[in-house]
């Protein structure tokens, strides 16, 4: 389920534009030669300072957010049909369960908002990277999630059919928009990480033809 809402996929295919592969040689000396060939992990530091920063950005306005839905949970408990049923009360349940969500997403926001210097060595090391730097967008949209369906449920309890046949008109519609956007539409990600590869081979073509041109002189 975090896997599925990586903000989404965002932060796998940006962090995996960061990581390249390559093949390192040793040659050996005299008449016998020798080539060792293994496999190097390297990051490409100008990718990382782009992604950090795009990634800070991002998380600063999901922590935002989280702060916004936290006040509107704390405002929703304050109820006074929400405040005299107990905790049993369905939608009180919810409300904490969205309250506690958006806080973690604001803690874990502010602990990753500029992430460490990173070398996916193993496919493991990605995933996990990729978990944790996705952690705050995760628990905000659970804390979304919640924060609804405590005011539905709520509204349902009491028999406020206007109340729940407008949410449920309301917010249907907007799922179904989102999933439609997201199916006609590119991650704007997917570009940039298109045009660092574009520009990574530009530069290495460069970089063989004044070697060749060098040679040549």
């Amino acid at each position: 389920m975090l896997s599925s809402l990586d903000h989404p996929g965002f932060i796998s295919r940006a962090l995996g534009a960061t990581q390249r592969k390559q093949v390192a040689q040793g040659n050996g000396f005299g008449a016998t030669q020798y080539v060792n060939e293994r496999l190097e992990h390297e990051t490409d530091v100008e990718k990382w300072m782009v992604f950090c920063n795009t990634f800070q950005k991002d998380v600063e306005n999901i922590n935002l957010l989280a702060t916004v839905l936290l006040t509107a949970n704390f405002s929703f408990l304050a109820i006074q049909s929400i405040d005299q049923n107990g905790l049993s009360y369905w939608p009180q349940r919810l409300s904490y369960t969205s309250l506690l969500c958006a806080l973690g997403s604001i803690l874990m926001g502010l602990a990753v908002r500029t992430p460490r210097f990173f070398t996916a060595y193993s496919s493991s090391y990605f995933q996990v990277m990729a978990l944790i730097l996705g952690f705050p967008f995760e628990l905000f949209l659970y804390s979304v999630f919640s924060f609804i369906a405590a005011l539905i449920v709520h509204f349902g309890i009491h028999g406020a059919r206007f109340q729940w046949i407008a949410a449920i008109v309301i917010f249907s519609p907007v799922v179904m928009c989102l999933g439609l956007y997201w199916f006609v539409t590119e991650p704007q990600e997917k570009q940039l990480i298109c045009s660092w590869e574009a520009k990574g081979e530009e530069a290495r073509g460069t970089e063989a033809a004044a070697i060749r041109g060098a040679g040549a002189v």
